[in-house]
This record gives structure tokens, C-alpha cells and sequence, in this order.
């Protein structure tokens, strides 16, 4: 797909949220899409700080692991991390849906990506103690650059891009995000 032309409710996205209750250590994040101009679609990414405990001097989407004190599900989860990550809380109506579930076995964790759009790129107010950097990539540079590499006997994707490289699940994530754009 020509993504100068995307249509982002279109994506072939998960519309149910799956039995994420069976899961050891449940988290989510969110994947931000906004337009820079219409023709420029663009994922927001952050930079984690080095000295954090789990996942620290990675690129990751805003996200963390469900709370049952504050989360009555993982949407609410992602929408509760972004805000407090981001200062990006999206609403039920920006929700375009769901990639497949991520297992992290560095943390344990399995991670719900939930796929949103903004009408067009929104501020972004970082958390200085969750991100110490942040990008709007845009779409077309992931669609350029996306690499394999070879990883405990499997090919994973690999994104070398201008700002950093994302790997591990954020790449995957992204990977996921591109096949369901692929499939619009």
C-alpha cells in the first residue's frame, strides 16, 4: 500500500481485546499515529532512560503493566501509561484497534499494542523519569528501512533508523503495524 495515501480506519486491525486476564505480567502500549501533513503519517517512539529497571536505553511505544488498583482492562491500562509517559490520553473513538500480543522474555511481560489515531500530531509532554527522548517517525521511513536479523534461530525485524535502532518488541510491534497497513 501507497501509505501517502493511507486511510488509518482501514488498518486490519483486532476490534476485541483478547483473553489478556491468562496472562502472567499483562501490559500495553500505544501506538500514536498522526499526520505531520496529510500525506506524512508518523508513529510516536520514545527513548526509555538508561538507569531504568526493566527495559531502560531501549526505544519503546508508551505503555507499562496493568494495575488492577486503576485498570479495569489493558485499554485503560494503555490510555493511563501514555498519559502518564506521553501526556497523550486518547479516547474510545481515536482506538483503531489492536496488533497481536507480544511476549517479552527479558521481562516476562505480554504486551496488548493498541493502534490510535490523532487528527493530526498532538503535543507531546514527556515524563522526564520515563523518557528521556522522543520521535514522530514517519511511516514511509519504516516501510523504507525495515531490516532481519538473525536472532535464537529466527529472523526478526530490525529498524535502523536515522534517529536510533529499534529492535526486541518495539520492532516487532512496528512490523505488525506495517503488515496491517499492507493489508488495508
Amino acid at each position: 500500500m501507497d501509505i501517502r495515501h493511507l486511510e488509518v480506519d482501514r488498518i486490519a486491525l483486532s476490534q476485541q481485546l483478547p483473553d489478556w486476564r491468562t496472562w502472567a505480567r499483562a501490559a500495553a502500549v500505544v501506538l500514536h499515529l498522526a499526520p505531520l501533513q496529510e500525506a506524512d503519517w508518523r508513529v510516536l517512539l520514545i527513548w526509555r532512560p538508561g538507569g531504568m529497571k526493566e527495559h531502560g536505553g531501549q526505544v519503546a511505544c508508551p505503555g507499562g503493566g496493568f494495575d488492577p488498583r486503576r485498570d479495569g482492562d489493558l485499554w485503560q491500562t494503555a490510555v493511563r501509561e501514555s498519559g502518564e509517559e506521553v501526556g497523550l490520553k486518547p479516547r474510545d473513538e481515536q482506538r483503531l484497534g489492536y496488533l497481536d500480543p507480544i511476549y517479552v522474555a527479558a521481562s516476562g511481560y505480554t504486551v496488548l499494542p493498541c493502534v490510535v489515531a490523532w487528527p493530526r500530531l498532538p503535543t507531546v509532554q514527556a515524563a522526564p523519569r520515563e523518557v528521556e527522548d522522543w520521535r514522530w517517525v514517519s511511516l514511509e521511513e519504516l516501510k523504507r528501512v525495515e531490516g532481519r536479523v538473525w536472532r535464537r534461530g529466527e529472523w526478526v525485524p530490525d529498524y535502523p533508523l536515522a534517529w536510533r535502532r529499534v529492535w526486541g518488541a518495539t520492532a516487532r510491534m512496528l512490523y505488525l503495524l506495517m503488515q496491517a497497513i499492507e493489508q488495508a
